[in-house]
């Protein structure tokens, strides 16, 4: 078990209050957390063993929570920050469904180069923070969920804690669950202090972003490594893979599982991608060629936690889906730039067969790639160039007006349509109602 930590605060959280949090009545705090941390590395066996014992750190966690105890759920979601910029990449698709159903988050910053952006941005105010070596956020954040599980934190309610994250972050889970962390994060009477886990946006058979060295001194496992895919745990695994993703995945897939000590759920989802326009951590986004992406990943994000909640409360098993449908030659269709990456099968509309199901590619009105390419910003248009951050951007072509009116004759007609898929997503457990209307309003959009 890990060390718990000593903690000043709080104070004001050192972020503008956005309107989704203020107008549901939320509070932000800021606690400063001060311990030891032990540091990990690979034993010739590819076993963990302690490189560091007890290094000291100083780092701060973000509260956001109902300003009223009264108004708390009892679901706390504690996300490590993300080292691009000490970002929440799991925020911008689930702070809406968070503050609308009364749940709390915590934010740890974990990572070296996060904290170093934070310092940057704050030099005054966070002077004295320090995190000595990479990888020893894994046990600083073991020990903060520890911490957070003792009652520590003033009004904030937490019957239950689970933990998400994005892209690498979400790749962050793995190893925390794979190389014995989530083993050393224990509630005060012994049992585990995470009691679930959203694992979003992360190929486990990625093989430079699937799985992260323990420390500087080690190399992450290889492709074939059995802890990239997600082992039987003593708590719930769901996770949560856009199209992009799925491309990569083929390697870690598992079979899904309702057994007590296994409870697993993978769901990739078609016509997804790893960052769509509006869901994004980052608020301005480099111009791509094509269209950006709009696929609605948020209501799938925040039906699976609240299914992950309810697997955890009352043991009801979320639904499960088929796998994307891949092909198994690369030269069979466009795919990423990734070695292991495998070409989609694509239907009549150009969008991915199989996987999660919904109406953006059931009932479409646009073709979508998980994949963009960047503009020249040093040439201008039409120059290109492809970069890594294409690769995470999604792209959509819309169908021309009479494509539109052939599938669906009207735009009420199309609408119908639309709305009956999403009545459809709702009724099977898929996403929350509050997330059935945001659809059903975005369908009003369409025109032609």
């Amino acid at each position: 078990m890990c060390s718990l930590p000593s903690v000043e605060g709080p104070q004001p959280g050192p972020t503008h209050i956005g309107r989704v949090i203020a107008e549901n009545g939320y509070v932000e705090e800021e606690y400063v957390l001060r311990g030891t941390a032990d540091l990990f590395t690979y034993d010739g066996r590819w076993q963990p063993l302690v490189e560091r014992a007890e290094v000291p750190f100083a780092t701060r966690i973000l509260v956001r929570r109902p300003g009223d105890p009264a108004q708390a759920d009892g679901a706390v979601v504690v996300e490590p920050l993300h080292p691009a910029g000490d970002m929440a990449s799991a925020w911008p698709r689930l702070g809406r469904m968070l503050t609308r159903e009364g749940w709390s988050w915590v934010g740890v910053t974990q990572d070296v180069a996060g904290l170093a952006a934070t310092k940057a941005a704050k030099p005054d105010r966070y002077a004295e923070l320090d995190i000595p070596a990479a990888g020893l956020g894994y046990d600083i954040v073991a020990g903060v969920a520890s911490w957070l599980r003792t009652g520590a934190v003033e009004d904030l309610v937490l019957d239950q804690l689970l933990m998400t994250g994005a892209s690498y972050t979400g790749t962050f889970q793995r190893v925390f669950l794979g190389e014995g962390f989530h083993q050393r994060a224990r509630r005060p009477d012994g049992g585990p202090a995470v009691d679930g886990y959203l694992i979003q946006i992360s190929s486990g058979a990625f093989r430079l972003g699937g799985y992260h060295p323990l420390s500087e001194s080690s190399t992450r496992p290889p492709a074939d490594h059995p802890h990239r895919i997600i082992q039987p745990r003593d708590v719930p695994v769901i996770e949560l893979l856009s199209e992009g993703e799925a491309e990569t995945n083929l390697a870690s897939r598992r079979p899904d599982s309702d057994q007590p000590g296994d409870r697993y759920r993978l769901y990739e989802v078609p016509g997804s991608c790893h960052m769509s326009a509006g869901e994004s951590a980052h608020s301005l986004l480099p111009p791509t060629v094509e269209e950006p992406s709009t696929f609605p990943m948020f209501a799938l994000a925040g039906g699976a936690l609240h299914n992950l909640r309810r697997w955890v409360v009352d043991g009801i098993p979320p639904p499960r889906a088929e796998r994307i449908e891949l092909f198994a030659d690369r030269d069979a269709g466009p795919h990423g730039a990734a070695a292991e990456a495998l070409p989609v099968v694509r239907d009549a509309h150009g969008n991915a067969c199989g996987g999660v199901r919904t109406p953006d590619v059931d009932v479409p009105i646009a073709s979508y790639y998980p994949h963009s390419t960047l503009v020249d910003v040093r040439t201008g248009p039409p120059g290109r160039r492809p970069i890594a951050m294409g690769e995470l951007m999604g792209a959509m072509q819309r169908f021309p007006p009479e494509k539109l009116r052939r599938l669906y004759g009207t735009p009420d007609d199309y609408r119908a349509a639309y709305r009956k898929g999403v009545d459809e997503l709702l009724a099977a457990g898929w996403i929350r109602p509050a997330d059935a209307e945001r659809l059903h309003l975005r369908s009003l959009a369409v025109t032609f």
